[in-house]
C-alpha cells in the first residue's frame, strides 16, 4: 500500500504530519432546510475525519466550520493508538456514530 503525506492544521498546537490514508469523513450541514444532517446551529457545521497511519495508529480530525462574520473555523487533530482513544476523541453523538459505521468501528459497552 502506498501512503500519502498528510498534514493537518491544529489550533494552538503545531500541525500534525504523518504518512497514512483517509478511512472516512462525515459532515453535518449548517442549514435546517437542507435535510437530516443539520448541525443544530445555523451557519455552523462539523467535519469529522478518521485516518490510519502507516504505523497502524489512527489520527482523528474535527473541524468546526462557520459562516459567521468575526468567527473562525476551529481545527483539532490527535493521534490515537486504539479504537477506545478514537471514541474518547469523537464521543458518541450521531455524527460520530455515522463515522464509526463508515469504518466498521462499533462502540459498545458489554454487560452481564
Amino acid at each position: 500500500m502506498v501512503y500519502e503525506q498528510i498534514k493537518l492544521k491544529r489550533d494552538g498546537k503545531p500541525a500534525l504530519r504523518f504518512r497514512g490514508e483517509l478511512l472516512a469523513e462525515v459532515r453535518s450541514i449548517p442549514d435546517s432546510a437542507a435535510g437530516g444532517a443539520y448541525s443544530g446551529e445555523p451557519g455552523r457545521w462539523l467535519e469529522l475525519a478518521l485516518y490510519r497511519t502507516s504505523g497502524g495508529n489512527y489520527v482523528c480530525q474535527r473541524v468546526g466550520r462557520t459562516r459567521w462574520v468575526g468567527e473562525h473555523d476551529r481545527f483539532e487533530a490527535q493521534l490515537c493508538r486504539s479504537p477506545d482513544e478514537v471514541f474518547q476523541f469523537f464521543g458518541y453523538g450521531w455524527l460520530s456514530q455515522d463515522l464509526y459505521q463508515a469504518v466498521g468501528l462499533e462502540p459498545v459497552e458489554d454487560v452481564e
